[in-house]
C-alpha cells in the first residue's frame, strides 16, 4: 500500500509540496502556480533542499510564466481585479458603475476613480481596525497613486495606501497594511520592524512573496 508524506515549504509566492513515495529518483513538477516535488522515500530533506535550489531559476520561470497566463484577461483590459477576484468590465459606458459582478465603466482612466469613490472607504475603516490589532495610532491616513509600492508611513505617523490595495485579495492588502503600521514603531526595516510584523502578522514572509505576482498592477490605471 502506498504511502505519502506531504511537507509544505514556502518557494516564491506559492508553496511546494514534498510527496514521498516508492520511487526512484526526484522530479519537479510545476503546474497552476504550484511546485510537487516527488521524492523516494528514505531520500535526506538535505539532498531533495540541494536539488530544488539547483533547480530554483528553472521553477522561478514557471511560476512567472503562470503568473503571466493568471493575469493575462487584467492585463489585455479585459477584465479588473476585485479583492482578488477577477471581474468583467466593459468601457464606455455614460457613467461607471456595477452589476450582477460586471462594471461598466466610461473608460480605463476611470478605474482609479471608481474604485477610490467605492471602495477606498473600506481601505480606511480596515486600516483603523487594524491599527487596534497593531496597537498604535493613525495620525492621517490617505489614498495615493504610487508607482511601485502598496503603502508608505512617514515620521509624522501619516500612512498612504495605494488606492489599488482594493484589487489584492484581502489577506494581502491586509498585510500591507499591518505592516506599514508597524512602521509606526520603526521607521527603518531593522530586524526590530521585522519582529513587530511577525507579532500581528506570523506568515508575514509568505504573503510578501506572494504580493510580487501583483506587482504589474502598480504601472496599470494611470492618469484619471
Amino acid at each position: 500500500m502506498k504511502r505519502s508524506l506531504r511537507r509544505g515549504c514556502v518557494l516564491r509566492e506559492v508553496n511546494y509540496v514534498w510527496r514521498r513515495s516508492r520511487r526512484k529518483t526526484l522530479s519537479i513538477t510545476v503546474s497552476e502556480g504550484r511546485v510537487d516535488v516527488k521524492i523516494p522515500f528514505g531520500m535526506p530533506d538535505g539532498t531533495v533542499r540541494e536539488f530544488v535550489e539547483k533547480h530554483r531559476s528553472w521553477i522561478e520561470r514557471k511560476l512567472q510564466q503562470y503568473d503571466d497566463v493568471r493575469f493575462a484577461s487584467v492585463r489585455a483590459g479585459k477584465t479588473l481585479l476585485d479583492a482578488g477576484v477577477e471581474r468583467m468590465v466593459q468601457y464606455g459606458s455614460p457613467k461607471s458603475w456595477e452589476a450582477d459582478g460586471v462594471f461598466y465603466l466610461k473608460s480605463q482612466r476611470s478605474v482609479r476613480t471608481y474604485f477610490e469613490k467605492t471602495r477606498g472607504w473600506l481601505l480606511l475603516e480596515t486600516l483603523h481596525e487594524l491599527s487596534l490589532r497593531a496597537g498604535v495610532t493613525v495620525l492621517d491616513v490617505c489614498l495615493r497613486d504610487f508607482k511601485s509600492r502598496w503603502g508608505s508611513c512617514d515620521a509624522k505617523g501619516i500612512i498612504c495606501l495605494n488606492w489599488r490595495l482594493s484589487m489584492l485579495p484581502p489577506r494581502l492588502s491586509e498585510y500591507v497594511m499591518l505592516h506599514e503600521l508597524c512602521h509606526r514603531k520603526r521607521l527603518d526595516h531593522s530586524a526590530v520592524f521585522w519582529h513587530a510584523v511577525a507579532e500581528v502578522c506570523p506568515d508575514y514572509a509568505a504573503r510578501r512573496k506572494e504580493l510580487k505576482a501583483y506587482s504589474f498592477l502598480t504601472l496599470m490605471y494611470r492618469g484619471r
